[in-house]
């Protein structure tokens, strides 16, 4: 016996059974289609970019004042300038990786994602986080360029 029932002079007529045998193979080849989808952009993703490169000229040392923290944000760090030395750290949070702000008046550094902070020096003085904020490696060249190497 067939599915579809034709009768002289009528449209065809599709029966309930078939209706929903379409319904399910149309909603497997859907999701068939979705998923090489997927596995085809996953196999052929690039990596993304998403730090900052291992080197990055930060500026001359004119851009730092005497006794200032300046965000630097191609190389996502905090520079502070005392005393003629130049200290460069991370400003990505060791604990879930938000970054940190600097506290209000300039003593430190605070997470605004969790609440942990920092001194000035990067020292850890309240959790969350389990680690104080990176140094990185920062270089004056003769010509008074100052590049942070972040890696």
């Amino acid at each position: 016996m067939s599915d579809v029932k034709q009768t002289p002079g009528q449209e065809t007529e599709v029966s309930r059974r078939r209706f929903l045998t379409l319904v399910v193979h149309g909603g497997w080849l859907t999701a068939m289609g979705v998923l090489v989808y997927q596995i085809g952009r996953f196999l052929g993703a690039e990596g993304l970019e998403s730090g900052p490169s291992p080197l990055v000229a930060a500026g001359t040392l004119a851009d730092f004042p005497p006794e200032t923290t300046t965000y630097v944000p191609e190389a996502r760090a905090w520079v502070h300038h005392e005393a003629e030395t130049l200290t460069a750290l991370d400003a990505v949070c060791p604990h879930l990786g938000c970054l940190v702000q600097q506290k209000e008046g300039g003593g430190g550094f605070r997470c605004p994602c969790h609440g942990s902070e920092f001194g000035v020096e990067g020292e850890l003085e309240r959790g969350p986080a389990e680690r104080p904020l990176r140094q990185l490696d920062i270089q004056t060249q003769a010509d008074e360029t100052v590049t942070i190497r972040t890696s």
